[in-house]
């Protein structure tokens, strides 16, 4: 088996984007402190007091109503009844339409901080006149889309937080972003309601898995250069699909990778009974290589498509659950 080459998420995305990265604007100082700890209850109704990923304490008094998010994030406090007042990240593609990672946002009343991977303006941030940013931590460490450089100005205007994410798998995501979606202020039968569909999709794919038996899937991320196979240690829609009893093809990484890299000439070494590719993917060529066209999931038709990064919620994970589920009954076909 080939040697594979450790690959963070913040990695791929930036082998992913299509569009050229833009600077953060603005000439903002940076603030803000840290301390220890996990996330907690609000002392009061009227108070908002967390402790996120990175150990970063935050209690903003009253609850905070302006929040601005990454667009998975926006979208999952969305749906958990939270509507935040500006985003950021992917938001629509390339034709205009929202993006899949945008969920049920409505943009004609959220301020675009940044429409794409890399993008954001301080400025636009600022006429929101931010009380909170919300991003997600995979690394307990730093914010997914958010650098530090970034966040240093950004914290002139706004506390930052980042959701956990290491470790987790979708449901204990939704469960985090229900919790900070209930402490902002949400009513929490929002979420309890969208649950039931989730569960009744989660227990239909466990069936169409166990009719399957021994079928196993490759997921894959590509560039010009190299295909990255999705690994379900760290990424939380993989690893809950596994807990449902998926078999993914497996590749060598450390236990907090989130993908390993090959050459796209070893393909055939990792190849699935059927594949999922990442819906970020901007590079199609791999489509066009005497490799791709021979494997056999490819050549049977099934091939479709990844959704890493959905909104965490249980009304958009829903769909993808379903997605599965439509793969594992492409095999009887």
């Amino acid at each position: 088996m080939t040697s594979t080459t450790r690959l963070s998420r913040r990695s791929l995305l930036a082998a992913l984007a299509a569009t050229p990265v833009l600077a953060a604007c603005g000439t903002f100082s940076s603030s803000g402190g840290a301390a220890a700890g996990g996330a907690s209850t609000s002392a009061a109704a009227s108070s908002f007091t967390y402790t996120d990923a990175r150990g970063k304490a935050i209690d903003i008094s009253p609850v905070p109503t302006n929040v601005v998010a990454q667009s998975s994030a926006a979208a999952a406090l969305w749906d958990a009844g939270i509507k935040v007042k500006g985003a950021y990240g992917e938001l629509r593609t390339t034709d205009g339409k929202l993006d899949y990672q945008a969920g049920n946002l409505d943009l004609s009343q959220v301020e675009v901080i940044g429409s794409s991977y890399g993008e954001f303006s301080v400025e636009k941030l600022a006429t929101v006149a931010p009380q909170l940013l919300v991003d997600m931590s995979f690394d307990d460490k730093t914010l997914w889309y958010v650098d530090a450089k970034v966040e240093a100005q950004v914290t002139a205007l706004c506390p930052t937080l980042g959701v956990h994410m290491l470790d987790l798998d979708l449901v204990g995501v939704i469960e985090e972003f229900t919790d900070l979606a209930v402490k902002l202020g949400a009513d929490p039968s929002i979420s309890a309601s969208a649950k039931s569909g989730f569960d009744a999709a989660s227990a239909t794919l466990k069936d169409a898995i166990a009719k399957a038996g021994d079928v196993k899937i490759a997921a894959y991320s590509f560039d010009a250069d190299n295909a990255y196979i999705g690994l379900p240690s760290q990424s939380p829609d993989l690893k809950y699909f596994q807990s449902l009893g998926a078999k993914f093809v497996p590749a060598e990484a450390a236990p907090t990778d989130y993908f390993a890299t090959i050459s796209l000439e070893k393909l055939p070494d990792y190849s699935g009974d059927f594949i999922i590719v990442d819906a970020r993917n901007t590079y199609t060529g791999y489509k066009d290589t005497a490799i791709w066209k021979s494997l056999p999931a490819v050549k049977a038709g099934r091939v479709f498509e990844w959704k890493p990064a959905a909104p965490y919620s249980y009304l958009s994970s829903t769909p993808v659950l379903t997605g599965l589920t439509e793969a594992y009954a492409s095999l009887g076909s």
